[in-house]
């Protein structure tokens, strides 16, 4: 993606890790995906007016989907540990 970047973040007050998404441009994330505790993707836009392509929002649909089992999985297997 061209104007888009996402980071994975680890985070000591959340369960599983989550996903920022940032404007190339920009310093400061507009969404975060996160894993709810239903293990469901959750999407929380922090911009009051994001401005994105079906092309990014696909990609960020993409990146989120694969995303959640691995998190899922790494999760799991450090509480079976």
């Amino acid at each position: 993606m061209k104007n888009i970047r996402i980071e994975e973040v680890g985070d000591i007050n959340s369960v599983y890790p989550y996903l920022e998404v940032f404007y190339l441009n920009g310093g400061s994330p507009f969404c975060e995906i996160s894993i709810s505790e239903e293990k469901q993707l959750v999407f929380k836009l922090y911009a009051d007016e994001a401005h994105l392509t079906l092309e990014e929002w696909e990609h960020m649909s993409y990146v989120a989907k694969e995303f959640l089992p691995k998190a899922i999985k790494n999760e799991d297997d450090f509480l079976h540990f």
